[in-house]
């Protein structure tokens, strides 16, 4: 393998995740984004400094272009402060959607279905007594519902990317009318964007246009087609799947020395 591309067998799949996060920013140079926190926020980080540097990333909280030393575990965490250009709250870093002045958002979750709807409520049972309770949606319906344009990023596991999700926090492009309705275009309820990219630890899918249901556009270096359809609890295209360009040397140094050198997030 040529010196500057990483070989496989050296780093994990959740920075394989991370790294191809990135790239999908390169072509928001100049624009806004609404981060999430957790592995957006890394990847946006590398982002800004190999791809798209003038791009303004805002978090729902408030604040404005951080550039923290040390990864925030939560939106309420005040490294998000750290050399940013704009400390405000939760209605300066949300109202900018309903403007239409995020041209994208980037958030994570605990489940994704076919249609790009994501859940970050709950696991299991129902709204009241859930298996599992998540951390809630926080800016995540805002983001999914307003946002020229959403990507999304998970781990890719069977459990995750499901059919149907158990709640949907976040629309996609085809969403439910809650809880045993009929299925409906996101347009037909009055929601613009919808979901451009879903890059997992195994590879990156997109939506067919006229579908909307995801397919498998690439996969990483060492993955094969057959490996995520049997981690996808539904049927997934695999007939268009290519190999992703492999990932560069630097682009892991950035992530494992300038990025999250504390490992917060990027082998969990």
């Amino acid at each position: 393998m040529n010196q500057k591309y990483a070989n496989p067998a050296d780093y994990k799949p959740a920075e394989a995740m991370i790294i191809y996060s990135a790239r999908a920013l390169k072509g928001f140079n100049g624009k806004t984004g609404l981060i999430g926190i957790g592995s957006p926020l890394v990847s946006a980080q590398i982002a800004k400094r190999l791809y798209c540097p003038d791009m303004l990333m805002i978090v729902e909280t408030g604040q404005a272009d951080a550039n923290p030393q040390e990864v925030p575990i939560s939106i309420m965490d005040s490294r998000l402060t750290y050399g940013s250009s704009w400390q405000m709250g939760d209605p300066e870093g949300l109202f900018p959607l309903m403007r239409g002045e995020i041209d994208f958002g980037f958030i994570g979750g605990a489940q994704i279905d076919k249609y790009g709807n994501v859940n970050s409520t709950f696991i299991g049972g129902d709204y009241n007594k859930p298996m599992k309770r998540l951390a809630g949606t926080a800016g995540a319906v805002d983001i999914g519902g307003f946002a020229k344009t959403t990507i999304i990023t998970m781990a890719h596991q069977k459990r995750r990317i499901l059919d149907q999700v158990d709640y949907l926090t976040t629309p996609g492009w085809v969403v439910r009318r809650w809880p045993e309705g009929d299925w409906v275009r996101r347009e037909e309820i009055g929601l613009v964007g919808g979901p451009s990219v879903f890059i997992s630890s195994l590879g990156i899918m997109r939506f067919d246009d006229e579908t909307k249901l995801m397919y498998v556009d690439q996969c990483f270096p060492g993955v094969t087609p057959e490996m995520i359809k049997e981690n996808t609890s539904f049927d997934i295209d695999i007939s268009r799947a290519k190999e992703a360009e492999p990932l560069l040397i630097e682009e892991l140094r950035v992530l494992r020395e300038e990025v999250d050198p504390l490992n917060i997030y990027r082998t969990r």
